[in-house]
């Protein structure tokens, strides 16, 4: 499927740094392990300041025995290290990503790709404190319910018995599981513009943490592929959100600030095509 490039303008009316000003960040939402190639082309024929990666590098929930996930899933590798060639790469975990472990995680880190694992760092384009400029990533309940099961099974093995993927299937229940959202509150309370990759759209107003009610003023999401099928604009389903789902695509607003969707990069299923939904680059500009 063909690649678009949308582009959103975000005035800040004077709420942002002077730094963001005329500036461009790259949103890529669910890389899903695709072809890397014309997603790095299209960064290099149009350089980003920042990438912001919400989630989704992987595809696929199953474990093929001991072996690293990073090592059967290499678009990933290429993929990061082109985006960190290319500008600072941030990137959040999504659902796709709830069986990795360490050693997957220090391969994504090799790349040069910063992981916001429930955590947030300060975007180095100023040092003056009043000009800040934050960025988080909110990890998906998907990896914390994996992480808490995982350490449940290994808690009665040995250290050479470990097991990197114990098997269960997903959790029926999930959704009405919460991500780890306490450190959310230190995020909103310091000083600076502050964004947040978040890879599931439905925190923002459907379920908890509820990032619309928080002080943030930029949310970036992927994971609806953007309804995967859309008449007159509007998508069919989405996970997390069912039929006729509300955020699949564009910009929302909220009191304190806005949300940006993307509709994703690629298709994660073959049984079910894309229709009158195109693949994309999101860029937004800041004015």
């Amino acid at each position: 499927m063909k690649l678009k490039k949308t582009t959103y303008i975000v005035n800040t009316f004077g709420a942002a740094p002077d730094r963001l000003a005329g500036r461009k960040i790259a949103l890529l939402a669910d890389f899903h392990n695709g072809d890397p190639d014309p997603i790095l082309e299209m960064l290099r024929e149009d350089v980003p300041d920042v990438i912001l990666i919400p989630g989704d590098v992987v595809l696929g929930y199953f474990p093929e025995g001991d072996d690293l996930i990073i090592d059967r899933c290499r678009n990933i590798i290429t993929f990061l290290e082109g985006c960190a060639a290319i500008a600072p790469a941030y990137m959040s975990i999504g659902n796709h990503e709830c069986l990795l472990c360490d050693e997957d995680y220090d391969a994504i880190s090799a790349t040069g790709t910063a992981v916001l694992d429930n955590e947030w760092t300060e975007l180095g384009f100023s040092n003056e404190q009043s000009e800040r400029i934050l960025i988080g990533g909110l990890t998906s309940a998907y990896a914390i319910s994996y992480r808490r099961f995982r350490n449940e099974v290994n808690s009665e093995h040995g250290e050479e018995d470990y097991v990197r993927y114990p098997y269960r299937k997903r959790p029926k229940d999930i959704l009405k599981r919460p991500t780890d959202s306490s450190w959310l509150n230190d995020f909103v309370n310091e000083q600076g513009y502050k964004i947040l990759l978040s890879h599931h759209p439905e925190y923002w107003c459907m379920r908890e943490p509820m990032l619309s009610r928080r002080k943030i003023d930029l949310v970036v999401s992927g994971h609806a592929h953007g309804g995967q099928w859309a008449v007159s604009g509007r998508g069919i389903y989405a996970p997390g959100q069912g039929l006729l789902p509300k955020y699949t695509r564009g910009i929302h607003y909220g009191p304190y600030g806005r949300m940006i969707v993307s509709r994703g990069m690629t298709n994660p299923y073959d049984f079910a095509p894309r229709w009158g939904n195109p693949c994309e680059v999101v860029y937004i500009q800041f004015e």
